[in-house]
């Protein structure tokens, strides 16, 4: 091969690789899909509980702020996170917040076979999206991710992996604080 098709080939290459590099960088940051945050107004939906019952967020909200938890069955840190949040959401009355979960892409069988497995009892509603649209919505990535929700609708606070018992308390603080 003689030098000149060499670095034809080589530019190409060059130009090529600037090309992918360019079109990447402007999908990534003219994407409009991007992570909800603090301040804005929660995404509505319903979804069914592994009891039967169908959970509509916006009625829900029009009484009491409530934290979503996004979660699933293989994640470690969701197993550790979910007696916490069951604990608090016993210790409220039920009049100023709930805490509910939302388990992404799996079916009631499987979250009961997890919730057999704890050592301790959760009582918590335990949603079920299993086809991801709450969670598409939510542009949830890393799980657990939870969200509080006031009752005016809005996102109040946000964190994604696993809570301790004193990020549960700020999340009902800052559902208190804002939810007025």
């Amino acid at each position: 091969m003689s030098r000149s098709v060499r670095n034809i080939i080589r530019i190409t290459i060059i130009i090529g690789i600037v090309v992918l590099t360019a079109v990447t960088l402007w999908f990534n940051f003219s994407s409009k899909n991007q992570s909800t945050k603090v301040g804005d107004t929660a995404v509505d939906f319903k979804l069914k509980t592994t009891e039967g019952e169908v959970i509509h967020l916006y009625e829900l909200t029009k009484e009491k702020g409530v934290i979503i938890n996004f979660w699933g069955t293989w994640c470690k840190p969701c197993r550790e996170e979910m007696p916490h949040l069951s604990e608090a959401n016993d210790l409220g009355d039920g009049s100023d917040y709930e805490i509910i979960t939302v388990n992404v892409s799996e079916n009631k069988q499987q979250i009961n076979q997890f919730l057999n497995s704890l050592d301790e009892e959760v009582n918590l509603r335990m949603a079920m999206d299993s086809d991801r649209s709450v969670t598409k919505a939510y542009n949830v990535g890393p799980l657990p991710t939870t969200i509080a929700v006031d009752k005016n609708n809005k996102i109040v606070k946000k964190q994604e992996y696993q809570l301790t018992q004193e990020d549960i308390q700020d999340f009902i603080k800052a559902l208190n604080d804002k939810g007025e």
